[in-house]
């Protein structure tokens, strides 16, 4: 039997479609799984329905991100994540999420405001409906302007967002645990994966990669977690340099297996 708080999300499988997804985590015996918005898009509340069938929860819906540069593009993309809010709330998701988005034109602390007016809509509705609405911050400073966990404790505690919390984007966090402590009342989900760093006698830094297949001290992360109370279920988000890459899926299966493996050595 799959662990029961470890998902897989379809940012794994980004250029698969929803039925090839679904077929996945059906084999695999999954409980819960990270799902792409825009895989859902042209028959949403079906295939809810069927991921509902296999018994199946959502994790998470990746959803748009705000372009911070076009305020009257603001409202469109507030009612986007509207319906992707009510689409978990209707079958017992957790939470939404979305990158912060990015501008150049305006210091961070101005930014920070630009983003706290756009998103107050989004937060407000999610609140009322029992989700988390949530932001990613990424090392990918081309859609987010946030790219550390101790900087988005900042956004959180102004705009009341929740906060995904990736290994393969906090890995290098200063003080991680400390960092991962003050941040766990806002965290929504707990990504999980490995990374290739790179150092003498190995390839350069080569991205993310399948647990235990690269190089960061994932016992002494989980540890922290736990110990910083984290109770919700772990996704595996491997995704490579290039989105475009087709998957390997005997390589998913064993990173699934790998991770699974990795929550039952913790105690999880």
């Amino acid at each position: 039997m799959m662990h029961p708080r470890l998902s897989v999300d379809a940012m794994c499988t980004f250029k698969w479609p929803f039925e090839q997804d679904l077929a996945l985590w059906s084999g695999l015996g999954l409980c819960h799984a990270g799902l792409l918005g825009n895989k859902l898009a042209d028959a949403p509340q079906a295939k809810m329905a069927r991921l509902d069938a296999a018994g199946i929860r959502a994790s998470t819906i990746i959803t748009a991100s705000f372009n911070l540069n076009d305020p009257a593009s603001w409202e469109a993309t507030a009612a986007e994540h509207r319906a992707v809010i009510d689409l978990a709330a209707d079958h017992g998701g957790r939470s939404i999420y979305f990158t912060p988005g990015r501008t150049t034109n305006a210091p961070w602390r101005d930014v920070l405001k630009l983003f706290a007016e756009a998103v107050a809509p989004t937060v407000a509705h999610a609140k009322s409906r029992g989700v988390l609405a949530a932001i990613e911050p990424s090392l990918r400073t081309s859609v987010s302007f946030v790219n550390t966990l101790r900087d988005a404790i900042d956004v959180a505690e102004l705009t009341g967002i929740g906060l995904i919390a990736d290994f393969g984007n906090m890995w290098m966090e200063r003080d991680f645990r400390d960092v991962l402590f003050a941040a766990m009342p806002h965290i929504a989900l707990m990504q999980i994966g490995d990374v290739v760093i790179g150092s003498p006698g190995k390839p350069p830094p080569g991205g993310r990669c399948h647990i235990g297949e690269g190089e960061l001290p994932l016992h002494r992360m989980m540890q922290d977690v736990l110990d910083a109370g984290y109770k919700g279920v772990f996704d595996l988000e491997v995704v490579g340099p290039n989105f475009d890459a087709d998957c390997d899926e005997a390589a998913l299966r064993r990173g699934v297996a790998s991770a699974a493996a990795l929550l039952r050595e913790m105690g999880i």
